[in-house]
């Protein structure tokens, strides 16, 4: 696919994506849609652009959106790595401080599981 063809599907998943209801499984579907392809193009493009640092600060918001945090905090420690500008780095760094706290509230929102002792009988 082309940088120009890429840019085009990016653009057509992110309108797709904000169309549907927040939250709602079909959006958490599509964003990871826009997170694969923006993932993808900030493999091509690099970081010092700034559609470089666009492609990189897309992918991690839309694995948010997504509501996959764990990928999104591994893109932004990724990403920071690659010399990005300050701005850039700071929204970033943001992004990831947002995943990190929500994986420790679902953490901490998650029913506790205790094991069950049973022993099995042979009939």
């Amino acid at each position: 696919m082309s940088l120009e063809e890429l840019n085009h599907s990016v653009t057509s998943a992110i309108l797709r994506a904000e169309a549907l209801p927040a939250g709602s499984w079909e959006a958490e579907r599509a964003f990871r849609e826009v997170a694969e392809l923006e993932q993808e193009l900030a493999a091509i493009v690099g970081a010092q652009t700034v559609e470089g640092e666009v492609a990189r600060l897309g992918a991690v918001a839309a694995s948010l959106s997504a509501g996959d945090l764990l990928r999104a905090v591994q893109l932004a420690e990724r990403y920071l790595a690659d010399g990005l500008s300050d701005r850039s780095r700071r929204k970033l760094e943001q992004l990831h401080a947002e995943a990190e706290a929500a994986i420790s509230s679902a953490a901490q929102a998650a029913p506790n599981v205790e094991p069950v002792p049973f022993s099995l009988r042979a009939a």
